[in-house]
């Protein structure tokens, strides 16, 4: 999000609550607490809604339920009111992990999905990837593996699709440790195996910490499972070596957990008592009552299984008390999600007010004002659904990028008037090829964009060929070109039927990718490409 359009105090506030959000609990609140007041002051929603947000992702931090869940409903209706989409997305994802904390894993999907929706309609790509793996994580702690894996399998797309990064091998070692466990929960040990030998061939030298640990919690269980009781204990060994290293544990909950029941079933006293002595006191300072009635009931089975019957009775009446706190709790939750939905309500109905007063202010904003024809943002509308439709449809998609050869040695030399009078002569051509399948936009500058729905890669390819010769037939003069003394145009296409895990952005990096083959080769060319192959499908120059 922009805010330039601030002042420098404001922008000041704003840079020191990105600066200190996650590092300096006290720094952040203040700063926010500044943004607040003075967008109050101003009704600015905005300010308001990223003031909010981030006091309430404060609060997550410090594991205050209660003024979370107050910030955040009050930061999601001026965050949405506002196009503020990631930080919408995000606000859903932390108050479905709070929730999914706290023993409620209803609540905890219905805000996931909600969070997911927002992604998926603002292609939030780093978002999604983060909510899709929360969600196959309350699937698997819920017993449903299959479902557990479809997400999974969502966000290890994300990431296979995306360049390295710093963070790569730790998202890419998380996502094949998940889906080893969705095969080893199904019993199906030499393909969770596979992801373990994935993980040695790709990831393994860039894991320490908190990956080199849920690893190991991983591993210790298939080999377990798997009769390897020494390459098990080498893992417990690892895993202990490591523990005390300053690695956040709370994040590795579920995994030591399921870890602690293993340690009680192969009678590993001793290294039993250790994590789950680290786990309830940190369940205790988090004052998460879900995660501490876990911890009492490993160690109730604890007890049970070594007769030590008045240990047993005693850690069973804290497992009531803490049942009763934790069904007043659920209810917390309930009312909050009722709030959120309340004042969201409130906003969509504000919302729809004003969409009706400015509709027509909206058809202006989408036509390009030099040409008539359609803008950047019109596009982007165009492109999200015409993708949908060829993707629902199972048809093919081609999106062309185009821009005028030379056209700042022809801005240089004839002057920014016959500049402007060579954008409109493509325009115009562009119009005429215009129909119920194919869309037309300027996308900026002397670049434009062509969408071709549900023709074959011939078609496309020659009415590609018609729109470069037309142009030519105009015989529009440009002495300065090195291509031909006339105005030309290079074209990159991408054609390609969608799959699942493709993006209507996909395309126009294809196409992009296809007018720098052109230009590097030679210009007044056509070059076609599609997605995920690096060979070209069809070159004219």
């Amino acid at each position: 999000m922009d805010f330039r359009e601030y002042g420098n105090k404001v922008r000041e506030w704003i840079q020191n609550v990105l600066d200190n959000r996650g590092i300096n609990a006290e720094l952040t609140l203040k700063n926010c607490t500044e943004i607040e007041n003075y967008a109050v002051e101003n009704n600015d929603m905005k300010l308001l809604g990223f003031a909010c947000y981030h006091m309430g992702e404060t609060y997550y931090v410090l594991n205050d339920a209660e003024r979370l869940f107050k910030y955040m409903t009050r930061a999601l209706s001026c965050l949405d009111s506002t196009g503020q989409w990631e930080l919408v997305a995000r606000a859903y994802n932390i108050m479905a992990i709070t929730s999914s904390n706290r023993g409620n894993a209803p609540i905890a999907m219905d805000y996931y999905l909600t969070g997911l929706s927002y992604c998926k309609k603002y292609q939030l790509e780093l978002v999604e990837l983060i909510i899709n793996s929360n969600i196959g994580n309350l699937y698997m702690n819920c017993g449903q593996y299959k479902e557990a894996q479809t997400y999974f399998e969502n966000a290890y797309q994300y990431i296979r699709r995306n360049l390295p990064n710093e963070e790569y091998e730790s998202y890419l070692e998380s996502m094949y440790v998940n889906l080893g466990k969705c095969y080893m929960k199904r019993n199906l040990l030499d393909k969770a195996y596979q992801y373990v030998e994935r993980i040695e061939k790709e990831c393994a030298k860039h894991l320490f910490g908190t990956e080199l640990v849920e690893l190991n919690c991983y591993k210790a269980r298939l080999f377990q499972e798997m009769g390897r009781t020494a390459k098990r204990d080498e893992c417990i060994d690892i895993i202990h070596k490591n523990i005390g290293k300053h690695i956040a544990i709370m994040d590795l909950f579920d995994d030591l957990y399921e870890y602690c029941e293993l340690l009680l079933e192969i009678d590993k006293d001793k290294e039993f008592w250790n994590i789950t002595g680290i786990l309830e006191s940190l369940a205790m300072q988090a004052k998460l009552v879900n995660l501490q009635r876990r911890m009492i009931s490993l160690k109730i089975r604890y007890y049970r299984k070594n007769n030590q019957n008045e240990e047993y009775l005693t850690a069973a009446g804290q497992y009531y008390t803490m049942t009763a706190v934790l069904e007043k709790e659920n209810q917390y939750m309930v009312i909050n999600m009722l709030n959120v939905r309340s004042s969201l309500e409130r906003a969509n109905e504000r919302r729809r007010q004003m969409e009706q007063e400015n509709e027509l202010l909206l058809r202006k904003s989408e036509t390009d004002p030099l040409t008539g024809i359609a803008n950047r943002f019109r596009l982007n509308q165009v492109a999200d659904e015409a993708f949908q439709k060829a993707f629902t449809d199972g048809n093919s998609l081609a999106m062309e990028i185009l821009d005028v050869d030379y056209f700042k040695q022809y801005n240089d030399n004839y002057g920014h008037q016959e500049g402007d009078n060579c954008i409109i002569a493509i325009a115009e051509e562009l119009r005429k090829l215009q129909n119920e399948q194919i869309f037309c936009a300027r996308y900026g500058g002397d670049e434009f964009v062509v969408i071709y729905q549900g023709m074959s890669l011939e078609e496309v390819f020659e009415k590609s060929k018609e729109l470069r010769g037309n142009i030519m037939e105009r015989k529009i003069a440009h002495e300065y070109s090195k291509a031909l003394p006339i105005v030309t145009i290079s074209q990159g296409i991408c054609w390609a039927v969608p799959r699942n895990e493709n993006k209507s952005w996909d395309y126009l990096h294809v196409a992009d990718t296809m007018l720098y083959q052109v230009k590097r080769k030679k210009r007044n060319g056509i070059c076609v490409g599609t997605i995920g192959a690096t060979d070209v499908l069809r070159m004219e120059c």
